[in-house]
């Protein structure tokens, strides 16, 4: 007998063609196509390499409304067992493994269901599609990343007959990663972090790629998280309860590294100049020398202002009332602070000249703004808060700010920029 390899006509009716695959060399005569003459449907019966059933359970594909076209990734040569192409194997693996359909049906406007009750698995031309593309990115994706390992090495094995391969970006690989993405930030390496910085960097140089309004847009998002994380450290350091030096210290560690704050804080544009800054005061012993928490200049005319701090829990008024029920003093701490930076600045600007020479200059005093930020007004009463208000109004010199205003302050800020 002749061998023979390839599919027959083995039945026709006036509805249907009924087709066998013939492999006379390995024993195959098996049912592998119905073509139906009166309706737009075709069904393939998948088979094994070697004859057989290709999947563990699923036995028949049926087509309908492709008119003879088959969608991609499906077999569509006999010679090769009809069934899922070779870049839906993961797919067909993970169906072959959790379900036991029985059929697949794709529609071409049909829907996408598993139907596991009927034991049917439903697609239609988009799913299909939209599976074959994910899959071929990663397939074209691993082609080349092996071409590129093959090229290197080769390279570095033979460099006197080997040209050096040149450094490709492998298209679409960005897009599949962050398809995986979790959007947590920690999911991302040290390396990572700064490929990322890298590209946005380059990326931001080039017009045809990052519009005005996308920039805009993406500096919007990143100061609107920036601005979160200060608040998040902020809110942390208002929830402590022990007052001290060392709290004092954490506030002027988070001042000096978040210094945009002053701009809030002082209403113009002003930069840290210098944190702990000597504004004289020395005698002709070297002692008594004044130290401020933080010098601010601001940026256009070099004017510098004086702030003092003290932390959130430092009481702003005396606990009994001084006088009836809704007069009460401030405790030592509020006016010595205030005492405090207005000698700061006494000292400042007699010893101006003196101190601007041995810094080089880079600084002016214009009757310079004095500020001190101390205490919570939500720790005060209602009768201590009209006390307070009174004795903060008729401060001409100094400006009296309370922490958790600075708060409200920062989070008007970032509700504004959500707007």
């Amino acid at each position: 007998m002749e061998s023979f390899k390839g599919e027959k006509i083995k039945k026709e009716t006036s509805t249907q063609k009924i087709y066998f695959y013939y492999d006379t060399e390995n024993k195959i005569d098996q049912k592998s196509k119905i073509e139906y003459k009166k309706k737009d449907l075709i069904v393939h019966f998948p088979r094994g390499f070697e004859g057989g059933d290709k999947y563990k359970t699923i036995k028949q594909f049926s087509f309908v409304g492709f008119k003879g076209k088959l969608p991609v990734g499906i077999v569509k040569s006999v010679n090769y067992g009809y069934g899922f192409t070779k870049k839906l194997n993961r797919f067909a693996f993970y169906i072959n493994d959790n379900f036991t359909f029985k059929e697949v049906i794709v529609e071409k406007q049909g829907k996408t269901e598993l139907d596991t009750t009927n034991k049917i698995l439903y697609l239609s031309e988009i799913s299909l599609q939209k599976l074959h593309d994910s899959f071929d990115v990663i397939f074209k994706k691993n082609n080349a990343e092996i071409s590129s390992v093959l090229d290197t090495v080769l390279f570095e094995l033979f460099p006197a007959k080997i040209e050096k391969p040149k450094a490709t970006y492998i298209s679409n690989t960005i897009a599949t990663s962050l398809s995986n993405w979790g959007h947590s930030i920690e999911e991302f390496s040290k390396s990572d972090k700064r490929a990322i910085l890298d590209l946005f960097d380059k990326l931001s140089l080039t017009n045809d790629f990052l519009s005005v309004e996308s920039l805009a847009k993406t500096k919007e998002i990143v100061d609107s998280k920036y601005i979160q994380g200060v608040l998040k450290k902020y809110r942390e350091l208002m929830i402590l309860v022990t007052d001290g030096d060392s709290l004092e210290k954490r506030w002027q560690e988070f001042l000096k590294t978040d210094s945009w704050i002053f701009s809030s804080i002082f209403a113009q544009p002003v930069i840290l100049y210098k944190d702990e800054a000597y504004v004289g005061g020395k005698n002709i012993d070297n002692k008594n020398g004044k130290f401020n928490d933080f010098l601010i200049k601001n940026s256009l005319s070099d004017n510098v202002s004086f702030l003092e701090i003290k932390t959130h829990k430092t009481k702003l008024l005396e606990n009994n009332a001084y006088r009836g029920e809704d007069v009460y003093s401030a405790t030592k701490d509020l006016t010595g602070c205030i005492a405090q930076v207005l000698n700061q600045r006494d000292n400042f600007q007699k010893e101006f000249y003196q101190t601007k020479v041995k810094s080089k200059g880079g600084f002016e005093t214009f009757n310079s703004k004095c500020v001190v930020l101390i205490g919570s007004i939500k720790d005060l009463n209602d009768n201590q808060k009209y006390s307070f208000e009174l004795f903060r109004s008729n401060s001409r010199d100094v400006e009296i700010i309370t922490f958790d205003e600075l708060q409200t302050k920062i989070e008007s800020l970032q509700t504004l920029m959500k707007k």
